[in-house]
């Protein structure tokens, strides 16, 4: 998946098929580039031809699909016991797109929501990609103040468990030059984790008490 607030280039389409082929090669299969277009463009550009190659990519533009619709359907389902279809989970992941009343950040929340109470209907691993693209989309589209409401949703699923431990190598790494304590509280900071969930994270990766903890974070929670 790729993601145009613009129209698309030949540039963005050099860059697609070298995606594309590195994936291939790296992993042994087939790869279809979807741009996800965000931008008024009617027609936006899908082919590039170069020599006798020919490159195409598949493009879904989705400003004439109404998000507000899809979650007024999908509250009277509920209302009447109906669960929804893994086709309804994956048009969640693409409200941020759509147009609609709600804000993106609200857009986002409520489809976080509807996945993590449908997890019986999916893979544990379904799941955490379908919540990977709604956190790109809230990365790329909203601002800190709104992003960090996702963030905190974010991080009490299994991604965002994922995600803080990722950041905690990084922040140990970069802590070895500025202090390996200032360097996990600003991660988890940074990724939503809330100041009491940090506090666990440190004592269990120093093996200090509450106390020790709480004050090793209090010189850096700015």
């Amino acid at each position: 998946l790729e993601f145009e607030s613009d129209s698309i280039t030949k540039e963005d389409l050099k860059r697609f098929r070298e995606y594309e082929a590195a994936t291939s090669r790296i992993h042994h299969v087939e790869v279809i580039t979807y741009v996800i277009c965000s931008s008024k463009v009617k027609h936006p550009r899908t082919v590039l031809k170069e020599g006798i190659n020919v490159y195409l990519v598949k493009v879904v533009r989705l400003k004439g699909k109404d998000s507000d619709q899809l979650f007024k359907r999908l509250k009277e389902n509920a209302e009447q016991g109906l669960k929804p279809s893994k086709a309804d989970l994956v048009s969640l992941l693409l409200t941020p797109l759509m147009s609609g009343s709600l804000k993106i950040d609200e857009r986002i929340v409520i489809s976080l929501n509807i996945l993590q109470n449908s997890k019986e209907l999916i893979t544990e691993m379904e799941l955490e990609k379908m919540q990977a693209v709604l956190y790109t989309l809230a990365d790329k589209f909203l601002n800190e103040t709104e992003l960090s409401r996702v963030k905190e949703m974010i991080a009490m699923t299994k991604l965002g468990e994922m995600l803080v431990e990722d950041g905690i190598k990084r922040g140990i790494e970069r802590g070895l030059e500025e202090g390996m304590e200032k360097g996990i509280v600003e991660t988890c900071r940074e990724l939503g984790v809330s100041f009491d969930e940090t506090v666990n994270k440190i004592k269990q990766r120093f093996g200090i008490s509450e106390k020790e903890a709480r004050e090793i974070i209090r010189k850096y929670w700015l």
